[in-house]
């Protein structure tokens, strides 16, 4: 059973997930690293760029074994009662994923753009035209994905370049200020809030080209622009960045180009094209996956449930502040991540050591 028909090439693929990752980014919240000096996030991707590449091993050789199947159709063919099991904690993985983009997205809303009007209707809206995205397929996202980095890339270097003039080194603490080991678990707690490595685990047979260099090229690109965005931050803005909730929005409204003053609304817009295909993709893959495993109702009616079900959390958590920050959890993502990327395709390659491998026969 295939988790979806359609195959996408390389780089649309791992364009689709810098998108997903640079969301993730740009939304970065102060308190995430309370433990370190801002400058230490300058060397921060070089740790995160390692622990990726480790904790992608076991998917790595379990595909090298297997290059037609993915994750879930391999567990298929020992079990399908394990596939099932699985397969849910897939769907569960993806849907906290998609509560927090959304929910950050409310606070993003809530707190800077309208901080004085209810955003509850555009947080509808916006679930709604996320599922609209993931009813369009895995094809139409990856289409999607290749003409939002046209605007994205470039307004993200145009902000860069616009604060270049701003710049005061005097800003920059040293390095490891405070030792390795605070500036390690940033890294681990950032690799945690990586969902792309699942999606990476999941759907790498549904990808044509060179899956090995786009990997690499993915990780090094959105590492180094995470880099880039804390030097600016830190050399701009000093200690005053750890003040703020959302620091690089700061850092965009002190933008300025001409009689352009506060480019904060380009990065906005870069801000919202990024959510709308990170959090279409989390819901198509949860509808996917449902469709695929449990047959009794078709995508799109899965998509309509996981619509609703998503607007309710979302409502719910936008209620209170303080319910956010319990369920964005940097425990929780580790764990979850762990287990999908790490443990679970470990022990399927351990599986498939022994004896005859019934899927090798099915290729």
């Amino acid at each position: 059973m295939e988790i979806t028909k359609g195959k996408i090439s390389a780089f649309q693929f791992f364009v689709m997930l810098f998108l997903s990752r640079t969301l993730t980014t740009v939304t970065y919240l102060s308190s995430y690293t309370e433990s370190i000096r801002l400058s230490d996030m300058l060397i921060q991707p070089i740790f995160r760029i390692i622990i990726g590449t480790l904790i992608m091993l076991p998917v790595y050789f379990l595909y090298k074994k297997h290059e037609n199947k993915n994750l879930l159709e391999i567990i298929n063919c020992k079990s399908k009662v394990f596939a099932k099991l699985v397969s849910v904690l897939f769907v569960l993985y993806f849907f906290y994923f998609t509560v927090v983009t959304i929910a950050r997205l409310d606070l993003f809303a809530g707190t800077i753009v309208f901080p004085e009007t209810d955003v509850d209707y555009m947080l509808v809206m916006a679930i709604i035209l996320c599922c609209y995205g993931a009813y369009l397929g895995f094809e139409a996202l990856g289409r999607s994905s290749v003409l939002s980095a046209v605007l994205v890339v470039p307004a993200l270097i145009f902000i860069m370049l616009t604060l270049v003039k701003k710049v005061d080194f005097l800003n920059l603490t040293p390095i490891f200020y405070n030792g390795v080991m605070p500036v390690v678990k940033v890294a681990v707690d950032s690799v945690g809030q990586t969902v792309e490595y699942a999606i990476i685990a999941l759907m790498l047979p549904r990808v044509t080209g060179n899956m090995k260099k786009g990997f690499f090229l993915w990780l090094i690109s959105q590492t180094l622009l995470m880099a880039v965005m804390f030097f600016f931050a830190t050399a701009v803005m000093g200690n005053f960045a750890s003040t703020q909730l959302f620091p690089f929005h700061t850092m965009a409204s002190l933008a300025e180009f001409s009689m352009f003053t506060r480019l904060d609304a380009i990065f906005t817009s870069v801000w919202i094209m990024c959510a709308f295909i990170k959090a279409g993709l989390l819901i198509f893959l949860q509808a996917e996956i449902l469709a695929t495993y449990f047959s009794k109702f078709k995508r799109i009616h899965y998509l309509i449930v996981i619509g609703i079900i998503t607007i309710l959390a979302n409502l719910l958590i936008s209620q209170q502040v303080e319910w956010f920050t319990i369920i964005d959890s940097s425990t929780i993502k580790i764990i979850i991540t762990g287990i999908s990327v790490v443990i679970i395709p470990s022990i399927v390659f351990f599986i498939c050591r022994k004896g005859n491998d019934k899927c090798e026969k099915q290729v």
